[in-house]
């Protein structure tokens, strides 16, 4: 049996660039989790390290149905964890490429990660990296808006930056994220943070209708069914 603190590891959920996510029980408390732990510290640590805690303080800020919630942050054996509401379902895209679903069923989704965001809006949090792989929705059909890693505060000041992955994928998006001017993922990016301008809600907006989300939507061809009522 693997601990981590107080967290027995049940088996892993998922991983990133930034690190490993494990599903965990809880022993203190009696519920699972979702355990995010942080790869070995590297060169960029102290970058993925703020992160971390940047997704723990902005979720900490906001209490909604539709937000995934933050339990718990911490360090164990040397390595950041952070401890949240742990999902029992599948992605947006999963959901989306699992069957065809009728516009209904799409727009009552779509309403819903739009309440999780308009609640994080409201709390003054610009999520800026709004996309179907940040979206849950559990076997009841609620939905969750997840990582926050990259959230800022409306009026933030600090530069801003591309998600790992597109910049290991795209030379050019490498460069520009040196020179602080990208967040987030390139196909789902409101055209306006391509001229720098700083993200705000609107942004967010853009990234929930743009045409990468819509073909998402129709699960890259012509998927979603007539309803039937």
């Amino acid at each position: 049996m693997v601990r981590i603190g107080r967290y027995v590891v049940l088996g892993r959920q998922g991983a990133g660039a930034m690190g490993v996510v494990y599903r965990a029980y809880d022993e203190a408390l009696d519920r699972k989790v979702a355990l995010k732990l942080l790869r070995a510290p590297g060169a960029d640590h102290s970058q993925a390290r703020a992160r971390l805690l940047r997704e723990a303080k902005a979720l900490a800020q906001l209490s909604h149905p539709n937000v995934v919630q933050v339990y718990d942050v911490g360090e164990w054996g040397g390595l950041d964890f952070i401890a949240l509401e742990f999902v029992q379902g599948q992605t947006l895209r999963q959901w989306l490429s699992e069957q065809p679903r009728s516009w209904p069923e799409i727009s009552q989704v779509f309403a819903q990660a739009g309440r999780g965001l308009a609640a994080a809006h409201a709390a003054g949090l610009v999520h800026r990296d709004f996309k179907p792989e940040n979206v849950l929705i559990d076997g009841q059909g609620r939905v969750f808006v997840a990582d926050f890693g990259l959230a800022r505060s409306a009026d933030s000041p600090l530069p801003e930056q591309i998600s790992p992955s597109a910049s290991r994928s795209s030379p050019s998006l490498a460069r520009l994220t040196a020179m602080g001017s990208l967040v987030g993922t390139p196909k789902y990016m409101a055209p306006e943070q391509f001229m720098r301008v700083p993200a705000d809600a609107r942004s967010d907006q853009s990234r929930s209708a743009s045409p990468s989300t819509r073909r998402c939507s129709a699960g890259g061809r012509s998927s979603a069914r007539p309803s039937t009522s």
